[in-house]
């Protein structure tokens, strides 16, 4: 799988889960089922490089070898071919392009490493500044929620009221928010957080825009469970106090002490979101919310579609990308001419027209054959009627033969690169006139023309009239 196709996947399959979740959670939905939807997609984001992950760890079966069609063989010198086919001559690009697509791919996954690395200093920095909050305790809400331990909770000298630690959670705010009804709201708003068990879950839910982070989709649903993880946690904790109002005033008031001071991206839930624009839709959010009804079974179906289409909408965009797989010609820098085409051919000796099941390509003997794709050999030693053989078989299932060779420079269950020298010409086959390569595609059990294989480079400026 090139980076190329890694990326072009990756944009079209988070656009489509972006715009399905936006769907569903338009308003007015409670924030709870809009989170949940988030989080389906953000998983669902992931489900096909899951399966191909364990796709390519399952042991391949046994590959049938290539069935030993009558081949008549031996007219290197007995004809021309009557039509041309253009085939695909531009692979020597794709390498170049491929590899500057991958190594742009890994540099931004570093820069993401980087960053969120980056992040975690300026959070130990800010628990080094911090001391023990003596007017402020979180135990009461600790017991409404049945948490197994109470929060410790500590101030800091400026930014936004957020929950860190995973052994010791500590509940930080800031000195701006000196009004002890406020402090208790905030309190158990985070409280609610470690109830829900978002401390766990938040990183693996922003994981997806450190993964695709070429990708706009991507970094929408990392905004948007940012969004409705604490809109949710709005609902429940407003749910656990019984006053919406009050704690729309202590959100609104919390935003407007710690808004003057900058906000630094830290690896944590804060209660009030960089973004200012989310608090007036927070607000409204929480204000509104017994209006709203979800839309539960549209999101089944909407689940159950995505979980269908994450592996279907892989195996189809790889099969119609598999003409892609070539990445190197079989004569390299060498002369070579297609003599005998595919199909039904005349022969004089004969008097009749009989199958052929591949090409015929003249060449000088010696001359080096070149694997066109990574693959595994299925067969390599001298065969009676085609002489010496290597078959391969290439990831996509497609299998080729090259025939009549001088001699063979692999081994039968040896993998190959792409460009990889396999064998020379020669002339072994039974009924060879002169030196030259028999090639054979076969897919699904047939023989296909070679020469109208998608992306399959012969020798530079094949088959040009």
């Amino acid at each position: 799988m090139s980076a190329l196709w890694f990326i072009a996947f990756s944009l079209i399959w988070t656009g489509l889960l972006a715009g399905g979740a936006q769907f569903l959670s338009r308003e007015p939905v409670p924030a709870r089922f809009a989170h949940t939807i988030w989080r389906g997609a953000a998983f669902l984001a992931f489900l096909p490089w899951i399966i191909a992950g364990i796709y390519a760890l399952i042991p391949t079966p046994m590959a049938t070898p290539i069935p030993d069609l009558p081949y008549i063989g031996g007219a290197a010198e007995a004809l021309s071919t009557s039509a041309a086919v253009q085939a695909a001559n531009d692979a020597s690009s794709i390498p170049l392009i491929g590899l500057l697509l991958a190594g742009i791919l890994v540099g931004g996954w570093l820069v993401r490493l980087g960053i969120n690395a980056l992040c975690q200093v300026r959070l130990q920095n800010i628990k080094q500044m911090a001391s023990p909050h003596r007017g402020a305790s979180a135990e009461i809400w600790a017991k409404k929620l049945g948490l197994n331990q109470t929060p410790a909770t500590a101030s800091i000298p400026l930014g936004s009221p957020f929950l860190a630690g995973i052994r010791r959670r500590t509940i930080y705010l800031p000195e701006a928010i000196s009004d002890q009804r406020d402090a208790d709201i905030i309190l158990a708003h985070e409280c609610t957080h470690i109830s829900r068990g978002d401390l766990l879950t938040r990183p693996f839910e922003r994981l997806v825009a450190d993964v695709f982070w070429f990708s706009p989709f991507a970094w929408m649903m990392r905004r948007e469970l940012d969004y409705w993880r604490e809109a949710a946690c709005d609902e429940q904790t407003a749910a656990l106090t019984g006053d919406n109002f009050a704690y729309a005033r202590a959100l609104a008031k919390t935003a407007r002490v710690t808004r003057p001071h900058p906000t630094q991206a830290l690896p944590v839930a804060a209660f009030i979101l960089p973004r200012h624009a989310t608090l007036k839709k927070r607000l409204t959010q929480l204000l509104e919310r017994d209006a709203r009804k979800p839309r539960q079974r549209l999101a089944m179906i909407a689940l159950a579609a995505g979980l269908v289409l994450a592996p279907l909408s892989l195996a189809h965009a790889t099969s119609a990308v598999s003409g892609n797989a070539f990445k190197s010609a079989i004569f390299v820098d060498s002369w070579a001419k297609v003599n005998v085409p595919f199909g039904k051919i005349y022969y004089a000796k004969y008097d009749e027209y009989k199958p052929h099941y591949g090409v015929d390509i003249k060449a000088k003997k010696g001359t080096p054959l070149h694997s066109p794709a990574d693959a595994k050999v299925l067969y390599a030693g001298k065969k009676h009627e085609y002489g010496y053989t290597v078959d391969i078989l290439l990831e996509d299932g497609r299998k080729m033969r090259f025939s009549s060779l001088y001699k063979t420079l692999v081994k039968t269950g040896d993998k190959v690169k792409a460009g990889e020298m396999i064998g020379k010409v020669g002339a072994s086959a039974a009924n060879a006139t002169g030196p030259h390569l028999h090639l054979e595609v076969h897919k699904d059990g047939e023989a296909i023309d070679p020469l109208k294989v998608k992306g399959l480079v012969i020798y530079e400026d094949c088959c040009e009239t």
